[in-house]
């Protein structure tokens, strides 16, 4: 069964834009994996974040830079002397991040960093073709009108 979520922020710029509608898979068994864009439920919310850590995996954040189990996520080297954030993903969790890290509230700033892998709703398939805008009005033209004649 394939569901839909529509994206209602800016996190996850460039990869998707607000009012994008995400075609979803369920996650199954296995879980997310990493590197999915996936949907979670965080409390009464559903977000649209990209899966940056599993189970068992070192995430770090070094001058605003992820790395995971000492691997850039970016493929940037490391800064040295710069201050680092560790997390130590737990089983049955994943850590999540958003692809624009400046509009961003993901693991990386949440109390719980950690997000239940039963937490997560589905992971990204692909994105609707954009529909073309379409001014409405609530008035139709007579035939006709606004056409220019010969006399």
């Amino acid at each position: 069964m394939r569901r839909l979520a529509r994206v209602t922020g800016t996190s996850m710029l460039p990869t998707y834009r607000p009012r994008d509608v995400l075609v979803l898979r369920p996650v199954g068994r296995a879980g997310p994996s990493r590197g999915d864009v996936a949907v979670i439920r965080r409390g009464a919310m559903r977000v649209v974040k990209r899966v940056v850590g599993l189970a068992g995996d070192r995430v770090e954040m070094e001058a605003g830079r992820l790395f995971v189990n000492g691997v850039g996520v970016d493929g940037r080297p490391r800064v040295p002397g710069a201050g680092t954030w560790v997390w130590d993903v737990p089983p049955g969790r994943c850590f999540v991040a958003g692809d624009n890290a400046a509009a961003s509230d993901d693991s990386r700033t949440w109390d719980d960093p950690f997000v239940p892998t039963d937490g997560v709703d589905g992971v990204v398939l692909g994105r609707l073709p954009a529909l073309p805008r379409r001014r409405i009005t609530g008035r139709r033209r007579p035939a006709g009108a606004g056409q220019v004649g010969r006399s």
